[in-house]
């Protein structure tokens, strides 16, 4: 027992100081900003599991919105993002070695070592093939090795060594990698699987007996058998000699296997993409879903503990712990937003924030409690694109199978039965006379009055039939961002275009926004944004203080300033003179930003790839600048 306690205590040492212990050779761990700079916060999801380990009694797990540490003693948890030093919060797998080093991989941020108290961080600086990265084993000797999305790292505690395609790997997007009992190593990639036994490289693909080329999981069982999954052509399994392969007919819950382990009595366990838990102990096959007490459907990983414990990393419910008879446990954080890939942010007339996230529905926040609504309460489908409300307070909501009307308590689809004539709806409007307006991804733009539907193409004028966004003007006319055939605009009657010809800076067009004077803005692919004010263009890029020209979104607040969301580069605002630039070093949960919204408290609100960040200004300053380049 005191040995046990000694460990807790030392695990719990190092969690601490990892919210003020400095990265070596990188920037020092987030703190709340001091007085008179304002507090960022992050809001995301720590129930989407996307990796696990097991130490002991601690699970440790790889979420999309940073990473949990589960005491299953008593199912307390600590949670970080990155504000506690993590690079990117999106975190795809993690590993503990025989020294107790923690290991966790991230998307965009590189590798992460939590030794004790000390984070480090390592990049494509240190001699990491990839900041991307998807898979990481441990063999006998120590070495790490990573799958990233640039080919294969091995690291033995000082040397990097990295392998791709020239050497022999099948592909250089590697998902999984798994090591046997003659210790070598096998990758599956994008394009099969590749052994290597440190010397010679092997390739099997599809043509060889593989189920399918595009691997996600990989395990060896107790014979020596080696154990892929797929994205959506089941499992194979191969003995050295011979491939076999099992999907849905055989008994398999769902072709997509995510996760795979070998329980103490050898038996298979598959998490699937939407199919649950299959188990397979050589002759029959056995499904565990959300019926039998799995938290999720979606299992993203799966884990044995030394007890023979099943733990299985859902994606939406968190982990679930299955005793191998009739008792399931579930760790879940009481979260906040559905999703962490916030597409779009938008504030309601009683200053609640909803959130549009790709895949997890719509979050509403009213400054205490979230409320989350998926496709089980009503929305057309979890894949939201944008969200507006029109003048009694009603919610219309752009999916990629429709639109959902939502009036608090009712919900209503539209989709291509009921008369929208393209099912993709990137942006919607609303006009002076209650007309809804849907930009359509591929259909060009649809015009609803309550009943009728109207369709509008490049044949009637639009500039292309790809539209992300869509603006009403003071003036009632109609602005419509395109992708590709720059901006279009319709007074009802009559359409026109701007290009680069009359001075936007890109025909590729994300965003378009109106500012107090009337002028228009439009944020671009890759130029900036173009100010127009009815005769004049002018355009702001990175070199005169824009954080990048990639920029998704815009937005105003109440003193007149401009916020640019911007992609890879955090968030600028402009007062007209002076640009000021927000980015994670300051707090932001990631610099990959869709969105962006201020309330009328003047609380910033930044949709990003990993979670939503909120600044909250001191009473002191509202929006001290940290980075500023006069105009």
């Amino acid at each position: 027992m005191k040995v046990r306690l000694l460990v807790r205590w030392a695990i719990v040492q190092s969690l601490l100081l990892l919210c003020s212990t400095a990265a070596q050779g990188r920037s020092a761990p987030l703190a709340p900003s001091s007085p008179g700079r304002g507090i960022w916060h992050t809001h995301s999801n720590a129930n989407l599991i996307q990796g696990l380990a097991v130490e002991g009694d601690y699970v440790w797990a790889a979420t999309s919105g940073g990473v949990v540490l589960w005491d299953r003693t008593d199912g307390s948890y600590v949670k970080y993002t990155n504000l506690d030093g993590l690079a990117d919060n999106d975190v795809r797998a993690v590993a503990v070695d025989e020294a107790g080093h923690k290991w966790f991989c991230t998307w965009e941020g590189g590798l992460h070592e939590l030794d004790g108290g000390t984070l480090k961080t390592y990049t494509t600086a240190d001699g990491l093939a990839s900041n991307s990265l998807f898979a990481i084993a441990i063999d006998e000797m120590g070495n790490l090795w990573l799958g990233t999305n640039h080919g294969v790292s091995k690291y033995d505690g000082s040397q990097w060594t990295s392998y791709t395609t020239s050497d022999g790997l099948a592909n250089n997007v590697v998902r999984a990698i798994v090591i046997d009992g003659m210790g070598h190593l096998w990758f599956g990639t994008y394009n099969g699987v590749s052994e290597f036994d440190g010397t010679t490289w092997t390739t099997y693909t599809t043509a060889d007996g593989l189920a399918g080329d595009r691997m996600y999981s990989a395990a060896v069982d107790g014979a020596g058998h080696l154990w892929f999954g797929t994205l959506g052509n089941g499992v194979s399994e191969f003995d050295g000699s011979t491939w076999t392969n099992y999907d849905t007919a055989d008994g398999l819950a769902d072709p997509g296997v995510l996760g795979i382990a070998v329980d103490h009595a050898g038996h298979l366990w598959f998490g699937t993409h939407g199919g649950g838990v299959s188990r397979f102990d050589g002759t029959t096959w056995t499904t565990f879903s959300e019926a039998q007490g799995l938290a999720a459907k979606d299992v993203h990983a799966v884990a044995v503990d030394e007890a023979g414990q099943l733990l299985f990393g859902t994606w939406g419910g968190g982990v679930s712990e299955f005793d191998g008879g009739a008792g399931w446990t579930t760790y879940a954080t009481p979260d906040e937003l559905g999703g962490n890939q916030v597409m779009d942010i938008t504030i309601d007339q009683a200053g609640h924030v909803w959130c549009a996230t790709w895949g997890d529905g719509v979050g509403r926040f009213d400054g205490s409690t979230w409320t989350i609504y998926t496709e089980d309460e009503g929305l057309v489908d979890d894949a939201v694109y944008d969200i507006v409300f029109d003048d009694s307070g009603t919610a219309w909501i752009a999916t990629l199978r429709g639109v959902s009307r939502f009036d608090g308590s009712t919900w209503t689809n539209y989709t291509t039965a009921d008369g929208l004539s393209h099912r993709e709806v990137s942006a919607i409007a609303i006009d002076g006379a209650g007309h809804v307006w849907f930009a359509t991804w591929g259909g060009g733009v649809i015009e609803f009055d309550g009943s009728t539907w109207t369709t509008y193409t490049t044949a009637d004028g639009l500039g292309n039939d790809n539209v992300p966004a869509v603006l009403v003007d003071e003036a009632g006319d109609l602005w419509f961002a395109t992708y590709g055939g720059g901006v279009s605009r319709f007074d009802g009657t009559s359409w026109s275009t701007y290009t680069s010809d009359d001075g936007l800076a890109d025909n590729t067009v994300n965003c378009v926004a109106q500012d107090e004077a009337g002028h228009l803005w439009f944020g671009t692919r890759s130029a900036g944004v173009s100010e127009f004010d009815g005769s004049t263009w002018i355009t702001y890029d990175a070199n005169g203080g824009l954080a990048g020209n990639h920029v998704r979104d815009i937005a105003t607040d109440e003193a007149g300033n401009l916020w640019f969301a911007t992609y890879n580069h955090g968030v600028s605002r402009f007062d007209g003179s002076t640009w000021t630039t927000y980015n994670s070093a300051d707090g932001l949960a990631d610099d990959r930003v869709r969105s962006v919204a201020i309330d009328a408290d003047s609380h910033g609100w930044f949709g990003t790839e990993s979670g939503l960040s909120e600044y909250i200004p001191s009473q002191a300053s509202v929006f001290l600048p940290l980075v500023t380049q006069a105009r």
